[in-house]
Protein backbone atom coordinates (compact mmCIF):
# COMPACT_ATOMS: atom_id res chain seq x y z
CA UNK A 1 0.00 0.00 0.00
CA UNK A 2 1.56 3.56 -1.10
CA UNK A 3 0.99 6.10 1.87
CA UNK A 4 0.35 9.71 0.66
CA UNK A 5 2.73 11.64 2.04
CA UNK A 6 3.12 15.48 2.64
CA UNK A 7 6.08 17.52 0.57
CA UNK A 8 8.52 17.80 3.62
CA UNK A 9 7.47 14.10 4.59
CA UNK A 10 8.26 13.40 1.18
CA UNK A 11 11.77 15.45 1.20
CA UNK A 12 12.58 13.28 4.16
CA UNK A 13 12.02 10.01 3.52
CA UNK A 14 14.02 10.87 0.36
CA UNK A 15 16.91 11.86 2.23
CA UNK A 16 16.77 8.98 4.67
CA UNK A 17 16.49 7.02 1.36
CA UNK A 18 19.87 8.29 0.16
CA UNK A 19 21.89 8.75 3.45
CA UNK A 20 20.63 4.93 4.16
CA UNK A 21 22.05 3.69 0.92
CA UNK A 22 25.31 5.44 0.97
CA UNK A 23 25.84 4.17 4.15
CA UNK A 24 25.54 0.59 3.09
CA UNK A 25 27.49 1.32 -0.28
CA UNK A 26 30.36 2.49 2.06
CA UNK A 27 30.26 -0.41 4.52
CA UNK A 28 30.07 -2.69 1.71
CA UNK A 29 33.05 -1.26 0.18
CA UNK A 30 34.98 -1.52 3.38
CA UNK A 31 34.40 -4.94 4.75
CA UNK A 32 32.23 -7.62 3.77
CA UNK A 33 28.83 -7.43 3.98
CA UNK A 34 26.85 -9.93 2.66
CA UNK A 35 23.24 -8.52 3.92
CA UNK A 36 23.75 -5.40 2.13
CA UNK A 37 21.56 -6.26 -0.93
CA UNK A 38 18.93 -7.05 0.73
CA UNK A 39 19.03 -3.97 3.28
CA UNK A 40 18.94 -2.10 -0.05
CA UNK A 41 16.08 -3.94 -1.38
CA UNK A 42 14.47 -3.42 2.41
CA UNK A 43 15.62 0.55 1.71
CA UNK A 44 13.93 0.53 -1.78
CA UNK A 45 10.90 -1.04 -0.97
CA UNK A 46 10.00 1.22 2.03
CA UNK A 47 10.78 3.99 -0.51
CA UNK A 48 8.40 3.06 -3.24
CA UNK A 49 5.72 2.54 -0.17
CA UNK A 50 5.88 5.96 1.01
CA UNK A 51 6.58 4.49 4.23
CA UNK A 52 8.29 6.97 6.60
CA UNK A 53 7.73 5.24 9.53
CA UNK A 54 9.92 2.03 8.48
CA UNK A 55 12.36 4.14 6.59
CA UNK A 56 13.05 6.28 9.81
CA UNK A 57 13.73 2.60 12.04
CA UNK A 58 16.02 1.20 8.79
CA UNK A 59 17.77 4.40 9.16
CA UNK A 60 18.34 4.15 12.59
CA UNK A 61 19.34 0.78 12.97
CA UNK A 62 21.91 1.02 9.61
CA UNK A 63 23.50 4.44 11.62
CA UNK A 64 23.70 2.51 14.77
CA UNK A 65 25.92 -0.56 12.99
CA UNK A 66 28.16 2.08 11.85
CA UNK A 67 29.74 2.61 15.72
CA UNK A 68 31.19 -0.28 14.97
CA UNK A 69 33.57 0.59 12.11
CA UNK A 70 37.29 1.84 12.89
CA UNK A 71 37.77 5.26 13.85
CA UNK A 72 39.67 5.74 10.34
CA UNK A 73 36.41 4.39 8.58
CA UNK A 74 33.94 6.26 10.64
CA UNK A 75 35.66 9.54 9.63
CA UNK A 76 35.90 8.36 6.15
CA UNK A 77 32.18 7.86 5.91
CA UNK A 78 31.41 11.10 7.89
CA UNK A 79 33.12 13.21 5.65
CA UNK A 80 31.32 11.34 2.29
CA UNK A 81 28.26 12.10 4.44
CA UNK A 82 29.31 16.05 4.50
CA UNK A 83 30.18 15.77 0.97
CA UNK A 84 28.05 14.13 -0.88
CA UNK A 85 24.58 15.04 1.45
CA UNK A 86 25.18 17.84 3.93
CA UNK A 87 25.37 15.46 6.83
CA UNK A 88 26.84 16.76 9.69
CA UNK A 89 27.62 13.58 11.85
CA UNK A 90 29.46 16.17 14.66
CA UNK A 91 26.19 18.40 15.19
CA UNK A 92 24.12 15.34 15.14
CA UNK A 93 26.60 14.11 18.36
CA UNK A 94 26.58 17.39 19.89
CA UNK A 95 22.77 17.87 19.70
CA UNK A 96 21.96 14.14 20.78
CA UNK A 97 24.74 15.36 23.39
CA UNK A 98 22.68 17.94 24.80
CA UNK A 99 19.56 15.87 25.33
CA UNK A 100 21.43 13.82 27.18
CA UNK A 101 22.60 16.45 29.72
CA UNK A 102 19.56 17.64 30.21
CA UNK A 103 18.13 14.10 31.51
CA UNK A 104 21.44 13.29 33.52
CA UNK A 105 20.84 16.94 35.01
CA UNK A 106 17.32 16.63 35.78
CA UNK A 107 17.66 12.93 36.97
CA UNK A 108 14.94 11.37 35.55
CA UNK A 109 14.02 9.70 32.41
CA UNK A 110 11.47 11.31 31.01
CA UNK A 111 9.97 9.09 28.07
CA UNK A 112 10.44 5.16 26.78
CA UNK A 113 11.94 7.10 23.21
CA UNK A 114 14.06 9.05 25.76
CA UNK A 115 15.52 5.96 27.63
CA UNK A 116 15.92 4.39 24.09
CA UNK A 117 18.08 7.64 22.96
CA UNK A 118 19.98 7.06 26.20
CA UNK A 119 21.23 3.53 25.83
CA UNK A 120 22.36 4.36 22.03
CA UNK A 121 24.23 7.26 23.46
CA UNK A 122 25.62 4.88 26.09
CA UNK A 123 26.66 1.77 23.42
CA UNK A 124 27.85 4.67 21.44
CA UNK A 125 30.15 6.34 23.79
CA UNK A 126 30.78 2.65 25.01
CA UNK A 127 32.02 1.70 21.18
CA UNK A 128 34.20 4.83 20.59
CA UNK A 129 36.11 4.76 23.99
CA UNK A 130 34.11 8.32 25.16
CA UNK A 131 34.49 10.05 28.43
CA UNK A 132 34.37 7.11 31.34
CA UNK A 133 32.50 9.56 33.56
CA UNK A 134 29.78 10.33 30.94
CA UNK A 135 29.21 7.08 30.29
CA UNK A 136 28.81 5.83 33.73
CA UNK A 137 26.08 9.25 34.43
CA UNK A 138 24.62 7.69 31.38
CA UNK A 139 24.05 3.96 32.51
CA UNK A 140 23.11 5.58 36.24
CA UNK A 141 19.82 7.22 34.94
CA UNK A 142 18.99 4.46 32.32
CA UNK A 143 19.21 2.05 35.80
CA UNK A 144 17.93 4.30 38.12
CA UNK A 145 16.28 6.43 35.75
Amino acid sequence: MTKRLSAQDEAMLRALRDRTLLVIEFIERIQDFPTGAALRGVVQSATAKHDLRSMKLIARDIDAMTVALAPHERDGLEAILMERLGVDKEAERAGLARQVAAAISRGSVASEKERRRLEEYAEMLDATGGDPAELDAVRRLIRDG
